[in-house]
């Protein structure tokens, strides 16, 4: 397959011409009906220049997203190719419902895309709200397997919006091109696929409900409070204000009928839902995790130079893959690799990738702090990729690390997907926080010494002590967790101890712990504040939180006041991708600093210094303490 490969936001001259030779090479097979669009967006060199994208039919001119690339192939035309979580085309940020170019009576969405990593939800074309029983506006997208036509209009109205989804009774083929036309006429919805009347429904009828405000995209699955990217690539897009018959849709997909012959740009063979990661590091040791699509074996190279020549096979055939090192050296630089085979005896081969055991007592490390990452991909990947520019030793993660924990989508998609080059390179110390529900997945993606919701872990001269702070778990003086807690913590020689859970000891948030705008809070989870005791008689030097969706410093703290001297640090971090929250009017006595931004910290510990820094979603630093003992 002959391909030129153009990146989006400029081209020479020569690149041009060899765009415009091979755009020259028709795939029609017959003239294209003029469906009279409003809007009508084709991804070719005539259409696509640095940025913009001119529509064709009107005045919506598109903005380019993230890095996607415009592709000329020979047999497939020109498009634009989606493998970035940024990526997309952005056409008007905010609609307003009377916007004279939306749909009003009837509209059709008529569009060639490619799938090539299905995900849970993904948007053709879209200008809709779905945010809890708030549902408006339209959206063609697709899911794991099939196409869908989503749609609100007031005749379904229950108060604010009531959306159906129209799912096809078809599937999509990964990696190939598809024919998808949404058409809703007053009083039915259609989903056509290649030319072909797929499935109906009649739930919606009327003029189409807009919601106030809300963002016009192609390529992303985009309202106020989620974003997906389409992992793919689009062809070209119209918008109809009106109902396309049927013979018309047939006649498009004719036109270029051509394209779904053209073979599946993703390779036969097993696929990783979760690339290789790593889990539990020591002196001595390191696990590997990774899981396949179908049953696999696999081989696990891995040495401290390439190619590497050991290996630990894993000859029962499972979707899931962990294997355990041990024997390792101390603080060394190791390269591995998975190589997958499936029950046909098709590869998987993964790329090289790296880790390093842990240092001794008297040598330098870092690590990155991260909290509830829950369901934003773009700026959970934007942190990851912060956090991988800094190459800490290992990242801890405050809990929430996805927002349903029995969403196996959210866990593959949400976390894993956007973390796939951190995680592959460092290994991840969570605390299970509420939004996990303590679901098996939990235990399935993590493999942490037991019982796992609660831990510790030596690294360098430091020792960590993770807990589980949600609602099922005793926290009192006779719980488990506090019994085991005071003997490990009277047990540690460790020069420095930290503790994370996922609820604050402490906080300054305005309504978590009580409405600070009307009334009074506890400023803090009071079920949590039962460890401070524990924390303040064993002289941990910070505790480290999430849950509150900020960024927070106290004062050092001891005996409910402010001691610079003898006090601990708590530090909130739950800026990783959940909705930001506010804080009180009015400071608590512990303020020192905080901040409502998507964030991470970055954590250096050698001998007696511990410095933490803390950086925005952009990468610039807005906090930062020193703590120093002999």
């Amino acid at each position: 397959m002959a391909k030129t490969w153009v990146k989006v936001g400029g081209a020479g001259a020569c690149t041009v011409a060899v765009l415009a030779f091979l755009l020259n090479q028709s795939t029609s097979a017959a003239p294209k009906p003029d469906l009279k669009p409003s809007a009508h967006w084709v991804f070719d060199a005539d259409a696509v220049a640095g940025k913009t994208v001119t529509d064709r039919a009107g005045k919506l001119t598109g903005t380019l997203l993230g890095a996607p690339a415009l592709v000329t192939e020979s047999n497939a035309g020109a498009y634009l190719h989606l493998t970035g979580p940024d990526d997309g085309v952005m056409i008007k940020t905010r609609v307003a419902p009377d916007a004279p170019f939306l749909p009003k009576e009837a509209l059709s969405v008529v569009a060639w895309v490619r799938v090539d990593e299905p995900t849970e939800w993904t948007g053709v074309l879209g200008c809709f709200q779905d945010n809890g029983p708030a549902e408006t506006g339209f959206i063609v997208g697709t899911n794991k397997k099939k196409f869908f036509f989503g749609l609100s209009t007031k005749g379904a109205d229950d108060g604010d919006g009531k959306m159906t989804y129209l799912e096809s009774k078809s599937e999509f083929a990964r990696g190939r091109w598809h024919h998808i036309a949404a058409v809703y006429d007053g009083k039915q919805m259609q989903l056509f696929v290649n030319g072909q009347l797929d499935s109906t429904s009649t739930e919606q009828s009327g003029p189409v409900l807009y919601s106030k405000s809300a963002p016009l995209v192609i390529g992303r699955y985009k309202d106020d409070n989620e974003d997906y990217p389409l992992h793919g690539a689009i062809k070209e897009v119209l918008l109809c204000p009106h109902a396309i018959a049927a013979d018309q849709v047939t006649s498009h997909f004719q036109a270029d009928k051509a394209l779904v012959d053209v073979p599946s740009v993703v390779p036969e063979g097993p696929r990783f839902v979760v690339e290789p990661y790593l889990q539990y590091v020591t002196r001595t040791g390191i696990t590997v995790m990774w899981e396949t699509e179908d049953p696999c074996t696999a081989v696990l190279e891995y040495g401290t130079a390439l190619p590497a020549k050991q290996q630990v096979k894993v000859e029962k055939p499972d979707t899931m893959g962990e294997v355990a090192l041990t024997g390792l050296e101390p603080n060394t630089k190791y390269f591995y690799r998975v190589v997958c085979q499936d029950a046909q005896g098709r590869k998987l081969e993964g790329k090289p990738l790296t880790f390093m055991t842990a240092p001794g007592s008297n040598d330098a490390f870092s690590f990155t702090v991260i909290g509830d990452t829950q369901r934003n991909p773009v700026v959970t990947g934007k942190v990851a990729k912060l956090m991988w520019e800094r190459r800490p030793n290992f990242v801890v993660h405050c809990g929430d690390v996805v927002d349903d924990g029995a969403s196996k989508a959210q866990w593959t998609g949400d976390l894993f997907k956007p973390c796939h080059e951190l995680f592959g390179r460092v290994p991840v110390f969570p605390c299970i926080g509420n939004h996990e529900k303590d679901h098996p997945h939990y235990y399935k993606y993590f493999s942490l010494p037991k019982p796992e919701y609660y831990y510790s872990y030596t690294y360098g001269n430091a020792e960590f002590f993770v807990l589980d702070t949600n609602s099922k778990r005793n926290l009192k003086s006779d719980g488990e967790q506090y019994k085991w807690l005071e003997k490990a913590l009277a047990a540690s020689t460790a020069k420095w101890k930290f503790c994370y859970h996922h609820h604050p000891a402490y906080c300054s948030d305005d309504d978590d712990y009580g409405n600070t705008w009307k009334g009074s809070s506890t400023y803090g989870d009071v079920r949590v504040r039962n460890f401070v005791a524990l924390y303040e008689k064993y002289k941990v030097d910070v505790v480290f939180n999430g849950h509150v969706h900020v960024y927070e410093r106290t004062w050092p703290i001891r005996e409910g006041k402010v001691d610079q001297k003898n006090g601990i640090v708590y530090v909130t971090s739950g800026g990783g991708g959940g909705g930001l929250e506010n804080f009180a009017p009015t400071p608590p006595f512990f303020k020192q600093q905080f901040r409502s931004d998507f964030h991470f910290c970055y954590a250096n510990i050698h001998q007696g210094t511990f410095d933490l820094k803390a950086f925005d979603q952009e990468g610039r630093l807005f906090d930062q303490f020193t703590i120093k003992k002999d």
